[in-house]
């Protein structure tokens, strides 16, 4: 039984490296405000909203005036989340379409690259 305990440690040991998880980005949204406003994140990324006011807001891309569909979720209340996963490098606006004034932005950079 020793020797079988070894074994999977030995091979937990080898895989490890190679099983990275993807990276995450928290942006919390509290007081009418997206925090953080800006992010910079590699391609990759998965970008966690969570809803901290007990009202509805939405995440939604585009400048905010207009919606561009791309990406967009409804966050229902307090504990609520959205996630996106970014795919592509390139620069994401968005913004709530119940609040125009809420705004944010994800930069996100070729894989290895970003500054955050």
């Amino acid at each position: 039984m020793r020797y079988l305990r070894h074994a999977w440690l030995s091979v937990g040991l080898v895989v490890a490296p190679w099983a990275r998880p993807a990276p995450e980005q928290a942006v919390s949204i509290h007081l009418f405000q997206f925090e953080p406003k800006a992010v910079e994140v590699p391609v990759g990324t998965l970008v966690v909203w969570d809803n901290g006011d007990d009202i509805e807001h939405t995440v939604t891309s585009g400048n905010g005036e207009q919606a561009d569909g791309r990406f967009g979720g409804t966050l229902a209340g307090k504990g609520t989340r959205f996630s996106m996963r970014f795919e592509e490098p390139g620069d994401y606006s968005y913004f709530c379409d119940r609040h125009h004034f809420m705004r944010g932005e994800i930069r996100v950079t070729p894989s290895g690259k970003a500054g955050n």
